[in-house]
């Protein structure tokens, strides 16, 4: 009689357990370390409001915890770490998916550096997402964007460990992440859209390594244009279930190496400007198999 009790009790706690760590749940804030001296600033701490969290770990100088569950967002949550621009900021994600579909204009999480100007930018070091962050989005925008559109906040030596972004917008502009002006950085993301903008949009991106996968489905996986883009490594990116996987228009893309991208488009690649950027060991695929397309600017191996 006493073991049975003792075995139903066990399997009690066990279920208890197991529907506080269910997806979609915040676990409750008597699991987090919460106050002053904690060492990060954990989410639960805030009942899941990730604003007050963010602005508490900002000003005290503490990474932010956001512990598995969904974190929903009805406006953009901007990240300005400017008072931070020379230690960096770091945002520890153990499989958070932060919900930003009520957002349906503008980007559901915006990383910026404020302070700067376009002829001088200001300087902002060591920003890390670590571990895997999920973003669902529902907007006419990129989902993420990093840094300003007028390149007046420089990221350096950033590093995105695991984003995964979903923007389901069929919007003409809907897209996944956009990088704005990010140098010396390692990124690993997948974004994905439902629109027609880019998957990944590369606007000034300098001496830096990107990997991942792309795609939009009625615009392009992976875009390369506007500003200075540089001399980066694109490794092992899957770009594919768009129209076109990648498209290169800036004058100022240049000596960019691509290392065995796949392409699974009805065309592969158009590039229509830029330099000394090398395609190493591409590999055609899909149904059809993607076709090459014009390679102004553009040197395949093999």
């Amino acid at each position: 009689m006493v073991r049975t009790c003792k075995k139903a009790l066990i399997e009690s706690l066990l279920w208890i357990t197991a529907v506080v760590i269910l997806p979609g749940l915040v676990a409750p804030r008597s699991l987090a370390a919460c106050g002053a001296d904690a060492g990060e600033v954990d989410a639960r701490c805030y009942s899941g409001n990730l604003p007050a969290a963010l602005a508490d770990a900002l000003a005290s100088d503490r990474p932010l915890l956001l512990p598995a569950g969904t974190y929903p967002l009805n406006q953009t949550l901007v990240i300005d770490y400017s008072a931070r621009a020379d230690s960096g900021f770091r945002i520890i994600s153990r499989g958070a998916r932060i919900d930003g579909t009520a957002i349906h204009n503008g980007p559901v999480l915006a990383i910026i550096c404020s302070g700067g100007a376009s002829k001088k930018p200001k300087g902002c070091f060591y920003f890390h997402e670590e571990g895997s962050l999920f973003v669902n989005a529902d907007t006419a925008d990129y989902a993420v964007r990093f840094g300003l559109d007028d390149f007046s906040d420089a990221h350096n030596s950033a590093k995105i460990d695991h984003l995964i972004i979903n923007n389901r917008s069929q919007a003409a502009t809907a897209g996944g992440l956009r990088l704005n002006y990010v140098l010396n950085s390692e990124i690993f993301a997948v974004a994905d859209a439902g629109g027609g903008g880019a998957g990944l949009d590369l606007e000034q991106v300098q001496f830096s390594k990107i990997s991942g996968a792309g795609s939009a489905t009625n615009g392009t996986a992976m875009l390369i244009h506007g500003g200075y883009t540089m001399a980066n490594t694109i490794e092992a990116m899957d770009l594919e279930a768009s129209p076109v996987c990648l498209v290169i228009t800036s004058p100022s893309a240049n000596h960019n190496t691509f290392v065995s991208p796949y392409f699974g488009c009805p065309t592969a690649l158009v590039a229509s400007n830029g330099a000394s950027n090398l395609l190493l060991n591409p590999l055609y695929a899909g149904t059809p198999p993607a076709k090459p397309g014009p390679q102004i600017g553009v040197v395949t191996l093999p």
